[in-house]
């Protein structure tokens, strides 16, 4: 009975203790495309994300420089009628969260690149160059693993009502 009663006491009275893991495990690169639309404009669209900083602190957990290119129908940036040619821009994103479930924030700059050629009185061969530079912004969800799939999907100038995937490593 001693035995036991002294068993009791010393498991009664061990304590223990575990530590909270903060480490935040994100990926350094993430490539992905997406594809997004709204009304009668379309756009696709490559992305590159390098990891720039990531915190413990702070709303925000991880800081992505981005670059992304891609084409875009039905929306026109240049001024005249076409809409049609191709976007590059460059930026910033940044996650939330410490698991695999994300909100994401971006912005940057983007160009436009009219490709089409416009005939008119006033330009009879065409050849005018109506591109531009254009303001860049995201919001949205991203589920995205250390190393592994990656998907994304939310609102974004010139990605419209967008869904991606890709991998991140």
């Amino acid at each position: 009975m001693k035995n036991i009663s002294l068993l009791l006491i010393l498991l009664i009275s061990i304590s223990s203790f575990s530590q909270d893991n903060t480490i935040i495990e994100y990926p350094k690169n993430v490539i992905y495309g997406s594809i997004g639309s709204i009304g009668y404009s379309s756009s696709l669209q490559l992305s590159y994300d390098r990891l720039i900083k990531k915190s413990n602190d702070g709303f925000f957990k991880a800081y992505y420089a981005t670059i992304r290119g891609g084409g875009l129908v039905g929306l026109d940036f240049s001024g005249n009628d076409s809409g049609t040619g191709n976007v590059i821009s460059v930026g910033a994103k940044a996650l939330t969260g410490k698991g695999r479930h994300h909100f994401e924030a971006g912005l940057g700059l983007g160009y436009f690149i009219d490709t089409q050629n416009v005939l008119s009185s006033s330009n009879p061969f065409g050849t005018a160059d109506e591109s531009t530079f254009y303001p860049s912004a995201t919001l949205g969800y991203r589920k995205q693993s250390s190393k592994g799939f990656m998907f994304r999907t939310g609102i974004g100038i010139a990605e419209w009502a967008y869904v991606g995937f890709g991998y991140s490593f």
